[in-house]
């Protein structure tokens, strides 16, 4: 940060305050931007900063009657964030921001949308949504009991493996699963319940879901939103990788699961979704996250559900993010802001709705396995399990507004986002909308801030 020149005879605390006084805020301004928009720096209103402005050579725009800043367009062919720089450095700003398009804000058409808001809109999913809605380019891998391939909200978002041929009986790309065009299945035969009647050994192509877990899981992280059917998810445009571990009682075994976390890993998977977890410590599935986390993957997984302090593995492990449900249950509703009864608590990460949530099932499974299914294919639950794909598919959106970012700095803008939670003790409250709003770096302009840095370096992510 570049000093702040003053006499040397002025006394201490006169130098900070002027330091103080000059201090600009610079918001990201895309190279894009047509318009920056100046606020005065003090003791200049917004006339005075005009006429200065444009006296410097800036193209400022003459402001009408109760404007709060100074428009300043950017020359044609002009590259905008160097425009703001100067803007920052010029000692007329208090800040630099750009002339962004605001929008009423965005709700997506499907029909069920209205059953979903009380929840999605306290961690304010909306807002979020105006910034994106997540790439196609993004891939969850969905680490459970498959995904319901055919179904309305989940069908176009399943991820396709250009490598693979359907059904050729081949291993075309050379990973270890035969012909795994969408997904793949690493349930053993041996330990899996005789009635699921598998006769296949794994890994084989059967990702498909026999249960309704998987698939209610996904369409919380990533059902088709905007496309005027059944209920809409987080990540509207990101891909699902369906790696089936658990098999059709929804449970499983430690080496299938790791296994399968780390066929997403290897297969590019940006976030791995785990709303599963076990009590004992394993060297093999810590193994197997670290690996994830090596190859750029961020890891989200759920806490438990056992209302006990602790929480399972892989949550526990460090660099993953650990997901407690929200959702306590009261007589005029259930308060999403505060941690649900059944879940456990203490070192979680972060806690998002897990109450009454509503989500994607195969028709097939509509009346069983404890699915109750109302207007179509879908259901609603609650678990931990089902909060922490609304993380997933959080940092999905993330992923789309900040490719080039490591998952480290994701965890870290999605956990510095949080909302407090509504009583003592609680975990942060997941906040999409915050998270997508925050700067991803501060600047580097001499005396400029990035908007909401007050000099200080930044602390430590939460954990």
């Amino acid at each position: 940060m570049l000093a702040v020149l003053a006499p040397h005879n002025a006394a201490p605390a006169a130098r900070s305050a002027d330091a103080a006084a000059r201090r600009v805020e610079l918001f990201p301004v895309p190279a894009d931007t047509d318009v920056v928009l100046v606020s005065p720096a003090r003791g200049l209103d917004v006339a005075a900063a005009h006429a200065r402005l444009a006296a410097a050579g800036f193209d400022a725009l003459r402001p009408g009657a109760g404007e709060a800043a100074v428009r300043v367009r950017v020359p044609r062919g002009g590259d905008a964030t160097a425009l703001a720089a100067r803007l920052a450095a010029s000692g007329l700003a208090r800040g630099v921001e750009p002339d962004a398009i605001v929008r009423a804000a965005r709700l997506p058409d499907d029909p069920m949308y209205a059953r979903q808001s009380g929840y999605l809109e306290v961690i304010r999913a909306p807002a979020a949504w105006e910034i994106s809605t997540g790439g196609v380019g993004v891939l969850i891998a969905i680490i459970d009991t498959g995904i319901g391939f055919d179904h309305p909200d989940l069908r176009e978002r399943i991820y396709r493996n250009p490598r693979e041929q359907p059904l050729s009986g081949r291993d075309d790309d050379g990973n270890g699963c035969v012909a795994d065009f969408a997904g793949c299945n690493f349930v053993t035969l041996a330990t899996a319940d005789p009635d699921c009647g598998y006769d296949v050994p794994p890994p084989n192509a059967r990702a498909w879901d026999d249960d309704g877990h998987g698939s209610f899981v996904a369409g919380l992280a990533a059902a088709a939103g905007d496309n005027a059917t059944g209920m809409t998810g987080v990540a509207w445009q990101a891909r699902l990788l369906s790696v089936k571990v658990l098999d059709c009682t929804a449970t499983g075994r430690i080496a299938d699961a790791a296994a399968g976390i780390r066929y997403a890993a290897r297969m590019g998977a940006h976030v791995i979704n785990v709303s599963f977890g076990t009590t004992n410590d394993s060297l093999v599935l810590r193994e197997v996250i670290l690996e994830a986390q090596a190859r750029g993957a961020l890891v989200v997984a759920s806490a438990g559900n056992d209302g006990r302090p602790g929480i399972t593995y892989p949550a526990a492990y460090p660099g993953v993010i650990s997901v407690a449900a929200s959702g306590r249950v009261g007589p005029t509703g259930i308060d999403y802001r505060a941690l649900a009864a059944f879940t456990n608590f203490g070192a979680v990460d972060v806690m998002a709705p897990g109450v009454n949530v509503l989500s994607a099932v195969p028709r097939e499974f509509c009346g069983t396995h404890g699915w109750i299914c109302t207007d179509g294919p879908y259901a609603s639950a609650s678990g931990s399990s089902f909060a922490t794909p609304i993380v997933a598919g959080a940092a999905a959106l993330l992923r789309a507004r900040f490719p080039e970012a490591a998952a480290p700095l994701l965890r870290m803008l999605l956990l510095n986002s949080r909302q407090p939670g509504a009583l003592p003790g609680d975990p942060g409250l997941l906040d999409i909308g915050a998270a997508l709003e925050a700067p991803l770096y501060r600047a580097g302009v001499p005396g400029a801030t990035r908007a909401g840095d007050a000099g200080a370096p930044p602390g430590p992510a939460p954990r």
